[in-house]
């Protein structure tokens, strides 16, 4: 199924460029293609097994590509144009709505015999680790290495209030520290990264010794993505904690805006007036130890691990 989806989202990036190429400059758009999709499922019968919504959902995919490019074009950063998707890089598939191509079977009375049914697939038996709340919206499949994992979205989710606390705190975010609070609370940052060095250098090295296209080679590259999987869960898990410790205990929590991107841009190079062509130091080996740093602690807070919250006049986040 995964692969007949990338095949779709392909054909139809190929379409879109060759248009563009041919001296009319026909535009191809999202409504032009998803009207091609009855005569590709009657010609394909590979492509007519999966979920019409399904299909229609990745040439979404492919649409808000098209648009995300002109976005950056128009405000004049890097294009990006998209790629086409070779099997290790295509690795979800969505489906717009609960029943149609899809069926989320929850059993409240006994989670552990729970099941999906995809169109073309059958029953799929789900793992679930927390109870589903709310009603099922949309579902997706996604594909990390050799584990797959679905992911649900909700409407009309129960929302717990908290209890007013009263207090009120300022956060300051860093390198040493990954927080630091106005009163004088620090969050310690573990550097994640830094620990698994030792064991993400042995895997890479592992990797560079092995001959490409081998099966001992797929094997060393699902290791290294291992170790980088387990650091990115690492911080994410950090961040999600620290956020719901800071969220529990004030009403109002004030953070600075920080430009990140600017921060972490790379120093600018200087000419050498005396010999054209060359350049003077310009720091840059030192400032990459120091992006290395304000990246690491990065991971982002999911937005369902926090209590409701709502932006105050000056721009602070509050409960």
């Amino acid at each position: 199924m995964l692969d007949d989806h990338r095949d779709l989202y392909n054909a139809a990036l190929q379409e879109r460029r060759d248009a563009y190429r041919h001296p009319s400059k026909t535009a191809i758009r999202y409504g032009d293609q998803s009207a091609q999709l009855k005569e590709i499922r009657a010609y394909d019968p590979d492509q007519a097994r999966w979920s019409f919504s399904s299909q229609q959902a990745t040439l979404r995919r492919l649409n808000l590509a098209f648009a995300a490019f002109f976005r950056r074009v128009e405000a004049g950063g890097a294009p990006g144009y998209p790629r086409f998707k070779g099997a290790g890089w295509f690795d979800t598939v969505e489906w717009p709505k609960d029943g149609d191509g899809c069926r989320w079977d929850s059993q409240p009375d006994n989670p552990t015999q729970t099941f999906v049914r995809f169109q073309g697939v059958g029953h799929v038996r789900v793992h679930r680790h927390r109870p589903v709340q709310g009603k099922v919206k949309t579902l997706s499949v996604k594909r990390e290495d050799a584990r797959w994992y679905l992911i649900l979205s909700c409407d009309d989710v129960p929302a717990v209030p908290l209890e007013p606390t009263g207090a009120v705190v300022g956060v300051d975010l860093g390198v040493a520290s990954l927080a630091t609070t106005s009163n004088g609370d620090h969050y310690g940052n573990p550097r994640f990264l830094e620990r698994a060095t030792d064991r993400l250098a042995a895997a890479q090295r592992d990797l560079s010794r092995r001959n490409r296209g081998s099966k001992r080679r797929r094997k060393a590259v699902a290791r290294v993505a291992n170790h980088h999987r387990t650091v990115a869960r690492q911080r994410v898990d950090l961040a999600n904690k620290t956020a719901c410790e800071l969220v529990a205990d004030h009403d109002l929590i004030a953070v600075e805006k920080l430009s990140i991107k600017g921060m972490t841009r790379r120093a600018k190079p200087k000419p050498d007036p005396d010999r054209p062509g060359a350049f003077l130091p310009n720091g840059q080996a030192a400032k990459s130890g120091l992006n290395r740093s304000i990246l690491a602690p990065g991971g982002g807070c999911s937005s369902t691990c926090c209590a409701p919250r709502l932006k105050a006049p000056d721009g602070s986040s509050s409960r």
